[in-house]
């Protein structure tokens, strides 16, 4: 799917304020978890009032990388028995490792690393749908 070529902002409503911006960082707050800066964002900015969008790829990057965040400082307090395999996971929802794979890039699943390999958490509220 292509990205909306934004013009005008939706935020002040100002016409032909929207500029696009390569090479952006922002510092995300998470929740219970701190600070996390993310580089190499793109996106439309207005001229006017500083708002953004930013675009599919970069939001794609940004939960991407915040998920990750989670999973690395959940994995210092997480016990072995909380972990489920990723094929038991596939089995349990009934879908593919590569679908389960796919939701924990994107932050629908939670996991955490063990050395480097991802394992979901056993027991979280999960909409597949």
């Amino acid at each position: 799917m292509k990205d909306k070529k934004w013009v005008d902002c939706p935020s002040c409503g100002e016409i032909n304020s929207m500029v696009f911006k390569s090479d952006v960082s922002e510092n995300y707050m998470v929740k219970d978890y701190g600070t996390l800066k993310i580089n190499n964002l793109e996106g439309y900015f207005c001229k006017s009032c500083k708002d953004g969008i930013f675009t599919r790829k970069s939001q794609n990057h940004i939960n991407s990388a915040i998920a990750e965040f989670k999973a690395k400082k959940d994995a210092e307090v997480t016990v072995a028995a909380d972990l489920i395999s990723v094929d038991e996971m596939a089995k349990k929802l009934k879908l593919t490792r590569q679908s389960i794979h796919k939701m924990m890039n994107i932050g629908k699943i939670r996991y955490v690393f063990v050395g480097d390999i991802r394992l979901p958490l056993k027991n979280q509220k999960l909409s597949h749908k």
